[in-house]
């Protein structure tokens, strides 16, 4: 796993003590944006999660006021991308090595193309910074349609 220089703030210790009260679960990484806050689990626990409490999602929504994206973690980077894109209908994903570097390219549902890429790119960032985190990348990007 890549060695970052991570900086936690107390808004997000606080995010990620919220996340574990409410759903018994651990966090794996939490981040955010102006928008909203990614949580990342451990493989295998969001049916357990859902099973607990099916309405987590909005019950974490209502605390922090933000949009919430939980995804499962995974040591595959085809699954971890899958993963988080979930939500947006992840139709392909191109995943490129040249010369020692990842690109990533992301096709989602054309519905949901504004949404994964975010207000400003927001949403397209924050996914990077949170991939980078656990491989190393050079680039994410959505593709637009064609």
């Amino acid at each position: 796993m890549p060695s970052k220089g991570i900086v936690i703030d107390n808004r997000i210790i606080e995010y990620r003590a919220l996340f574990a009260r409410v759903t018994k679960i651990e966090v794996k990484e939490c981040m955010e944006n102006e928008d909203m806050v990614v949580f990342i689990i451990q493989e295998r626990k969001m049916a357990e999660m859902f099973k607990r409490n099916p309405d987590v999602v909005n019950r974490l929504r209502e605390k922090i006021n933000k949009h919430i994206l939980i995804a499962e973690s995974s040591r595959d980077l085809l699954s971890f991308i899958k993963n988080l894109y979930f939500r947006y209908g992840v139709r392909e994903i191109d995943i490129r090595w040249n010369q020692g570097q990842i690109d990533i390219h992301v096709g989602v549902d054309p519905n949901e193309v504004g949404k994964a890429i975010g207000k400003e790119g927001r949403n397209v960032k924050l996914m990077k910074d949170i991939v980078s985190r656990f491989y190393e990348i050079r680039n994410l990007s959505i593709k637009q349609p064609q």
